[in-house]
């Protein structure tokens, strides 16, 4: 049977709303979700870094007459040994290789010799944006980690529990989650996780229950979970309230940093 004429008006109209609201949530809460360590990452996509330095878990590339003969890609500790500091990463950043490099002739030569070479962004990016990108490469190292002992736990078990193949790197959230209501998984940085995480009780909650009690009462919100691809496990079963602890204080601690 046919549906009358108004009940169809009507039901375009709820649909019309609907997907403007979505739409419109996605948009501040992208915006809400953006951290250094993320702006770093969306940087090094826009200005071709990956080109070369490949994404993480990519084969590197070869570069004949260079040190390794390959170009080093994100990740995998290459860090420690071409910047093992915030500061020579910025160098490498600004001027293509650290100052002590330049300085040595029998270095500079071989950089010259070699057939890719690290250009110089410090002319063409803001100080903001080449503070983000450290902030991306050192996250994606463990270049000089925010926060003490306990924080350095929390980060470890983070890693061993795969939370941040959700979360980002270093928390930082941002990655795909089709059907949400942001279109991503939130990390532990930006402006989101005040709005999901009211309290360190509300944090237990998530981690042990893999929801928010206070947050399901939402009709709108329980709406978006249900059609999400990606939910939060439970993790009752394997943490106990030390390690959860220990997690709380890492994500306070990058919070902090940020």
């Amino acid at each position: 049977m046919a549906l009358p004429v108004r009940t169809l008006a009507f039901l375009l109209i709820g649909a019309v709303l609907v997907l403007g609201l979505e739409s419109a949530c996605r948009g501040v809460l992208w915006r809400r979700e953006l951290n250094p360590i993320l702006r770093g990452r969306l940087l090094t996509e826009r200005l071709g870094c990956v080109n070369c330095h490949r994404p993480v878990g990519a084969i590197e590339i070869p570069n004949p007459a260079s040190r390794w003969g390959t170009v080093p890609r994100f990740q995998g500790g290459n860090a420690f040994m071409y910047g093992p500091s915030r500061a020579e990463i910025e160098e490498f950043i600004r001027f293509g290789a650290p100052r002590a490099w330049l300085d040595e002739p029998r270095v500079e030569a071989r950089l010259a010799g070699q057939r890719l070479r690290m250009p110089a962004f410090g002319d063409r990016l803001s100080d903001t944006e080449v503070g983000s990108l450290v902030s991306y490469v050192a996250a994606l190292e463990g270049v000089e980690p925010r926060g003490g002992e306990d924080a350095a736990a929390g980060r470890e078990l983070a890693r061993q529990e795969g939370c941040l193949s959700c979360h980002g790197i270093e928390g930082s959230g941002g990655l795909p989650n089709p059907g949400s209501l942001g279109g991503f998984v939130p990390g532990f940085l930006g402006g989101n996780f005040t709005d999901l995480v009211a309290n360190r009780g509300e944090f237990d909650e998530w981690v042990r229950t893999g929801t928010s009690t206070r947050l399901a009462s939402n009709p709108l919100i329980r709406y978006f979970w249900q059609r999400q691809e990606i939910s939060m496990p439970a993790y009752r079963e394997t943490l106990d309230e030390q390690q959860i602890g220990a997690l709380w204080d890492w994500v306070q601690a990058l919070r902090a940093a940020s």
